[in-house]
C-alpha cells in the first residue's frame, strides 16, 4: 500500500499512524497528484479523500490518475461537486463561506473530465448538500481492463429484475 502527499507534516503523521498501527506494508512519498511518482500502469486502487477540487490542472489529475493505474484498476473519490447550473464565479462565491468549493467541478465537468481521461464506469454520487447546489460525493470510475466486452459468442447471463435481499 503507497500513500502520497505534498507536505512534510502530513506525510510525518502518516507515518506516525502507520507505525502506531503496526502496519508493515505502507509507504508514503512526497509528491503531487498532478505528477504521481509512480511507474505507469502499476496501481490497482486510488483513494482520494477532497483533494482534486483543489488541484488547479484537474485535466492533468485525472490523466495521471489513468496513467498509474493498471488495466481495470479503480477510483474512489470523495470530492466537492457543484450542481451543474452553478457557474465558476457562483461557485467561487460560495467558496468565499466554506472552504474548498471555489474549485469544484460540477457533477457534468467531473464526468466528462474523467471520460477524456480514458476512465469509464463513471458514477458521481451526491452524499450530502452543505450548501445550496454544493455537494459532497463519491466519484467511482474504472481503467479499461483490455479485455474485450461480450461478443456475440460469450454466453450471456440473465438480468436480475428485483434481488431477494
Amino acid at each position: 500500500m503507497c500513500g502520497l502527499d505534498m507536505t512534510e507534516e502530513m506525510l510525518a503523521l502518516a507515518m506516525a499512524n502507520r507505525d502506531r498501527a503496526g502496519a508493515t506494508n505502507v509507504e508514503f512519498l512526497k509528491g503531487y497528484i498532478e505528477d504521481i511518482p509512480l511507474p505507469a500502469s502499476s496501481v490497482d486502487v486510488i483513494i482520494s479523500n477532497c483533494v482534486i477540487n483543489l488541484a488547479i490542472d484537474k485535466p492533468r489529475v485525472f490523466a495521471e490518475m489513468h496513467r498509474v493505474l493498471r488495466a481495470g484498476g479503480r477510483i474512489g473519490v470523495a470530492d466537492v461537486v457543484a450542481a451543474n447550473d452553478l457557474s465558476p464565479a457562483d461557485r467561487a462565491e460560495r467558496g468565499s463561506y466554506v472552504g474548498c468549493i471555489a474549485g469544484a467541478l460540477s457533477f457534468q465537468e467531473y464526468e466528462e473530465g474523467l471520460r477524456q481521461a480514458g476512465f469509464e464506469e463513471i458514477s458521481i454520487t451526491s452524499t450530502d448538500e452543505p450548501m445550496p447546489g454544493i455537494f459532497s460525493a463519491i466519484v467511482k470510475a474504472r481503467k479499461r481492463s483490455g479485455i474485450r466486452a461480450r461478443t456475440a459468442l460469450s454466453p450471456q447471463l440473465p438480468m436480475v429484475q428485483k434481488s431477494c435481499c
